[in-house]
């Protein structure tokens, strides 16, 4: 199934499910609201996977969860199902937008699909020719850390990671539909609870150094970036990854003490190259950088809401912004040139960089037994609870 049947599959039975109002008495609205998102998931999940979508597996090793089939707790995938170039977007229907672009193993074949029980979709296929995964990392930096520690964990080879999501512009040149590129790197902004429970004085808010990307693959994005939508609405500088969407952002509220009227104004002062806030770059490049060199990442966003002057992207240019910048991030992860991967004909492969940013094969070695990818085998497999 191609991701846009899916999505139009997805969209009729979201459109055929009962609301909990019309059919639920007064007493029994909790049960009836449960048993309809059960209904949901299932029938998301019995869009990926229409075989297995009930399967129930048992995990062992709480250090570091997999179950029987080596399958991760919250991505839900196994080795062979990811590549070792990752495109992480936020939400569901970008990924779908973007996974128009992959092809499947061997023409008119679909690409691989998996939706686990904790709302992760993975998308493997192929762009020019080489091996890419697209996954949703939702929201915050607890699920980026779900998705780059369990993709490393059933990856084999060095990877490459770029992120691909939506922020908060603040400030000229970055605007409304600018591709903002944490070429700078990022820092991080979290909500201190000691400031509220001891009432010292101390910062309602605390603030890291930055942490870079990757400087190749972030010269990658620029150049790809640049491609895609022109010099013009491409802007580089330093990213603010905060821990929340609304205190740690600025955003101002009668309902909460947040204490964070002047946040916005002092990170800017601070920091003259920042021109972005959202809440999960930093800890993608913080990743990478524990990786023990075997992760290369670089983040980029589209901007989607003008903090300076309280404008919000139409639906119309965001839309456009997801395929061009899709296709930036998946032309840059193609020319990422990585010390070991799998190919497209399943097997692990020593690369050297032959001076144009193309990987060039030094040897080989089978790591699944296959002349095949593993996730061209099964493009749908079974999805875990």
């Amino acid at each position: 199934m191609s991701s846009l049947a899916m999505r139009q599959q997805m969209q009729l039975y979201s459109s055929a499910l009962p609301t909990p109002h019309s059919i639920c008495a007064p007493g029994r609205r909790r049960f009836v609201v449960r048993a309809t998102l059960d209904t949901t998931v299932k029938q998301l999940k019995s869009i990926i996977d229409p075989q297995a979508y009930n399967k129930v597996s048992d995990f062992t090793d709480a250090n570091f969860p997999v179950d029987l089939e080596g399958r991760t707790l919250h991505l839900g995938c196994k080795r062979g199902e990811v590549a070792n170039r990752i495109l992480s977007v936020g939400s569901m229907d970008r990924a779908l937008t973007i996974a128009d672009q992959l092809d499947g193993p061997e023409p008119g074949a679909p690409v691989f699909q998996h939706l686990s029980g904790r709302g992760f979709l993975t998308i493997t296929g192929l762009y020019a020719g080489t091996p890419v995964s697209i996954i949703t990392t939702l929201m915050g930096m607890p699920n980026m850390d779900f998705v780059v520690r369990e993709a490393r964990a059933v990856v084999d080879g060095q990877m490459a990671v770029v992120r691909l999501g939506t922020c908060g512009a603040l400030r000229p040149p970055a605007v409304l539909g600018s591709l903002i590129i944490a070429s700078k790197g990022a820092i991080c902004i979290r909500r201190d609870p000691d400031a509220w429970t001891y009432r010292d004085g101390r910062p309602h808010y605390t603030v890291s150094a930055p942490v870079p990307a990757d400087t190749q693959l972030a010269q990658l994005v620029v150049e790809a970036a640049t491609e895609q939508v022109g010099v013009q609405a491409v802007v580089q500088g330093l990213n603010a990854t905060a821990d929340s969407f609304y205190s740690s952002q600025g955003r101002l509220g009668c309902h909460f003490e947040d204490g964070n009227e002047a946040i916005n104004e002092q990170l800017l002062q601070l920091h003259a190259q920042l021109v972005s806030l959202e809440m999960e770059t930093f800890h993608l490049l913080d990743l990478a950088r524990c990786s023990r060199g075997s992760i290369k990442a670089a983040a980029f966003c589209i901007g989607a809401a003008e903090r300076y002057s309280n404008r919000f992207i139409t639906k119309e240019l965001a839309t456009e912004r997801e395929r061009q910048g899709g296709a930036a991030a998946l032309t840059a992860l193609t020319r990422c040139p990585l010390a070991a991967e799998i190919g497209a004909d399943g097997r692990l492969r020593l690369n050297s960089n032959n001076g144009n940013g193309r990987n060039a094969s030094s040897g080989s070695s089978s790591s699944t037994g296959s002349c095949s990818p593993p996730w061209s085998q099964a493009p749908l497999l079974p999805v875990d609870y």
